[in-house]
């Protein structure tokens, strides 16, 4: 179990490095990630992940009321500060605005969506009835009918 555990952490940091290197691409005049670049995009990705899973929820849970007023696009201002945050925390990246921010949060989170949603990889295997087949005879190699690879 921990194994997928950590492949799944692995992709992520995978999905999310590529992300946050193509969006530095794409935003060249406002996001700046330093040589080694991939080894930055790496670095940024990881405290990415980190921040995300730890600071957003606390920041989207106070600020609730700004959220629902703003009908959610008070979320952009908190990735944009998170992004911030980034800047502020790591030397390599550097962050020329706010609005730069907000938008590179935006299509960054645009980006590991897409790629999280188009990536999702099922492996069905179905049993397939044989009437000469013993019914209990299951060597299967431990795969369930349905399993999610």
């Amino acid at each position: 179990m921990k194994a997928k555990k950590i492949k799944f952490y692995l992709v992520k940091l995978l999905i999310t490095s590529f992300a946050v290197l193509f969006t530095a691409w794409m935003l060249q005049k406002g996001i700046h990630i330093e040589e080694p670049r991939i080894l930055t995009a790496i670095i940024v990705g990881v405290t990415l992940i980190l921040l995300n899973t730890f600071l957003k929820p606390l920041l989207i849970r106070l600020t609730i009321p700004l959220t629902v007023f703003s009908f959610g696009f008070f979320l952009l201002v908190i990735n944009a500060i998170v992004i911030e945050l980034i800047d502020f925390m790591l030397p390599g990246f550097t962050v020329d605005s706010f609005f730069w921010a907000m938008l590179y949060g935006a299509i960054v989170s645009f980006i590991t969506s897409l790629i999280e949603l188009f990536s999702n990889v099922r492996i069905v295997r179905y049993h397939q009835q044989d009437m000469y087949r013993d019914r209990n005879d299951d060597n299967d190699d431990d795969f369930t009918p349905y399993e999610e690879v």
